[in-house]
């Protein structure tokens, strides 16, 4: 094996410049200058690809003309990867080194565990509800969960892939595909576990906007929010109806 393959891979996708947060991909790559590791981001808009796919400190990077949403996004660069620990990152992300450090650690340590990040939920499967939502600074030991929370979270690559996990696009643009994989990993005999990092800064976008007016460009399409989220709604039930309902 090659001495200079990467020991962790941190995957990007990138839209824009964060209009809704003090940090955006230009602050997260200054964040990543001092920590090791592959950076990959997977650009989902001209305006940004040709404002920094020369940035020093992105060593490969995808770019799709039109917004290609969260699961795709989040494929290409794991496929992109090399390390045995691929970090998903949202671009508002605030990050340091130890936090980078203590997922690591848990997710080579925790059993069977496949994802690990600092948020994840209980969830009430046939009530399509969370039951509780471990947030940063209220949980104080790890917590095996049903999902984690996609704006951060630490895959371990060998695992993942050997059980030919994959993010469904089905669940394109967003919604309902951290849900899903945690389905597909308890189904593996894997885990996902929220653990209790907190050395780091997030400030929560579309996916936690109020309902109304909130569009979403995918492929192209303007989507209203509400109806991406009832769409996949019932796409979640037609996939996994039979192990939730028993029928």
């Amino acid at each position: 094996m090659s001495s200079d393959r990467p020991v962790r891979s941190f995957v990007i996708p990138v839209l824009d410049f964060s209009p809704h947060s003090p940090y955006n991909i230009r602050t997260l790559l200054e964040d990543l200058t001092d920590i090791p590791g592959e950076v990959i981001c997977i650009f989902n808009s001209p305006e940004v690809y040709n404002e920094l796919h020369s940035h020093n400190r992105i060593n490969k990077y995808c770019f799709n003309n039109l917004n290609a949403g969260v699961s795709r996004s989040w494929n290409i660069g794991i496929n992109l990867s090399e390390g045995k620990t691929v970090f998903i990152l949202n671009a508002d992300l605030k990050i340091k080194l130890p936090v980078i450090e203590m997922l690591e650690y848990y997710l080579f340590s925790l059993h069977n565990a496949v994802l690990v990040g600092p948020q994840g939920t209980h969830i009430d499967y046939q009530k399509l509800q969370m039951i509780k939502y471990f947030e940063k600074g209220t949980f104080n030991a790890p917590v095996q969960t049903h999902d984690v929370s996609g704006f951060f979270f630490a895959v371990h690559a060998e695992r993942f892939l050997s059980h030919k996990l994959m993010f469904d696009i089905r669940f394109s643009p967003c919604f309902f595909e951290e849900w899903d994989m945690g389905l597909q990993v308890m189904q593996a005999g894997l885990a996902c576990y929220a653990v209790p990092a907190t050395d780091f800064e997030h400030h929560w976008g579309v996916s936690q906007a109020a309902s109304g007016n909130s569009h979403i460009n995918y492929f192209g399409r303007q989507l209203h929010r509400d109806d991406i989220l009832a769409e996949n709604r019932k796409k979640f039930i037609e996939k996994w109806g039979r192990l939730i309902y028993g029928k």
